[in-house]
């Protein structure tokens, strides 16, 4: 019997929160905030059926893609429903975003039936909380220099955001969204300038979490995120002016100190293949690099 998906809504964080809550995978696809955010580009719905939660999203290829089900049950069953479920749409089954250690979890109870891909453009960066906040050492040299003139160089003050500064948090991505060609010309800006909105519209019910530079009088970086299970917080974005000398390193560092020293690891995300992002992220030395692909029937 094919499952039945629901377009998802933001009543639905009930009903999903307590399956990423469970999760000891520490990847950022399990985060209600970026399902939510992003399922106007991924057409992305849920299905809640036999204590499992299967999550189901359009591939830039407009193929059916699955998530890995979380549940606390048979695993087995939930991934014969799947096939099931791609079977009477007349969809080839793929499963995106597996990690190692999901897919060595189907392999133990469906062995030799997937093919893994591993895909680099979709590994996460994974560091040290406490490497991003305190920077020792030779490797974090060049960060401690971009904050040291940072400080030097403007009146500064770091603060929680708020729905009284979301306003100042949206103009400023308007003014990044110009630096880096235009929010309503580049696909994925536009893309994204969704996503920004609706992550800042539902903020507090989505259970987000953040902070923002005031740099001489003006909102002019911020960063947010939510947590992903109980060792890992993820951070969804970060946004700063191209003019601010050492903004980026300094908001990193801020985020880090005020918004994840409880937490042992922070979840940067991906570089979809993009090299200065990826260079970026590198250079921040990953604790993990956590390899993800794509899993099809042989």
């Amino acid at each position: 019997m094919m499952l039945h998906f629901n377009p998802i809504t933001i009543a639905d964080k009930e009903i999903i929160q307590p399956f990423f809550d469970k999760s000891v995978f520490g990847n950022c696809d399990f985060s209600f905030s970026n399902i939510f955010n992003w399922k106007h580009l991924y057409n992305t719905t849920f299905a809640v059926e036999d204590d499992f939660l299967y999550i189901r999203f359009q591939t830039a290829e407009d193929l059916a893609g699955y998530l890995f089900p979380l549940g606390a049950t048979d695993l087995k069953k939930a991934l014969e429903r799947l096939l099931q479920d791609a079977e009477e749409r007349l969809a080839p089954l793929c499963l995106h975003a597996i990690t190692q250690k999901m897919f060595d979890l189907i392999e133990e109870c469906m062995p030799g039936l997937f093919t893994y891909e591993k895909e680099r453009d979709w590994y996460e960066y994974i560091y040290s909380s406490e490497d991003l906040i305190s920077l020792v050492g030779k490797k974090y040299q060049a960060k401690r220099n971009h904050i040291n003139k940072f400080k030097r160089t403007y009146q500064w003050e770091y603060l929680p955001i708020t729905r009284e500064i979301i306003p100042d948090c949206l103009q400023l991505y308007d003014r990044w969204c110009a630096e880096n060609g235009g929010c309503n010309s580049e696909q994925s800006l536009i893309e994204e300038r969704i996503a920004t909105q609706q992550a800042f519209c539902h903020y507090e019910t989505l259970g987000l979490t953040g902070g923002a530079l005031r740099i001489n009088g003006e909102i002019l970086a911020y960063s947010y995120g939510q947590a992903l299970g109980k060792n890992t917080f993820g951070v969804h974005a970060e946004k700063c002016l191209s003019e601010i000398d050492g903004g980026f390193a300094m908001i990193n560092q801020q985020f880090a100190e005020h918004n994840c020293a409880a937490y042992p690891y922070i979840n940067r995300e991906e570089d979809l293949g993009l090299p200065s992002l990826r260079q970026a992220k590198m250079s921040y030395q990953p604790h993990i690099l956590l390899e993800k692909g794509s899993l099809k029937l042989q």
